[in-house]
């Protein structure tokens, strides 16, 4: 009992450590990227600084939240590279991860590797339809996908069809109404 006492009170004082101000003595810090170095000559240390938040966000906020992250998808594709983590995707959000999870499930009914792993589809869709003598092999790991086995449960999540099938589907369908990218049409002569 008196060992459970003891590591409570040596937390709160880390936890009042932490949040009680650099004493007067020390010099401003400076803060460049999320860094920031102590001025103390050549002994400066780069230390992380908070950014991250574990407040709870209101239903706006997860809304703005979700859109930044959208935009992000959208303009770095961070979907695409095969080791994407929630954690580091939260870290350019300047957010929490659990804050990032829950506003990715309250808003889209997914988990952050779902919705990964809708945006991969999507693009591996997409990628078909302008080359469709990509293989399916080639799709899955363009869009970043480390097996095959995962690709083909994500597709059929997404579209309710393997990718093979949707690939067929498509074609017959590019074919029928002429909007295929031409390069697997056959020509009769």
């Amino acid at each position: 009992m008196a060992a459970i006492i003891a590591c409570i009170l040596f937390l709160l004082y880390r936890i009042k450590s932490m949040k009680t101000p650099p004493p007067p003595s020390e010099e401003p810090r400076t803060i460049t990227d999320g860094y920031s170095l102590p001025n103390r000559g050549g002994e400066a240390i780069m230390r992380r600084e908070r950014i991250l938040s574990d407040a709870s966000l209101d239903g706006d906020e997860y809304d703005n939240l979700i859109a930044r992250l959208e935009l992000l998808f959208e303009s770095e594709k961070l979907y695409l590279e095969p080791e994407v983590r929630i954690t580091s995707v939260a870290e350019q959000l300047r957010t929490s991860k659990t804050n990032l999870s829950k506003a990715i499930k309250m808003k889209t009914g997914k988990n952050f590797c779902q919705l990964v792993h809708y945006y991969r589809v999507r693009e591996a869709m997409r990628l078909y339809a302008a080359n469709q003598k990509l293989s399916i092999t080639q799709l899955y790991k363009a869009v970043g996908f480390n097996s095959k086995t995962t690709f083909n449960t994500a597709f059929g999540r997404n579209t309710g069809s393997s990718p093979a099938e949707w690939c067929k589907n498509f074609r017959k369908t590019s074919e029928i109404t002429g909007k295929g990218n031409g390069k697997n049409k056959r020509s009769k002569g």
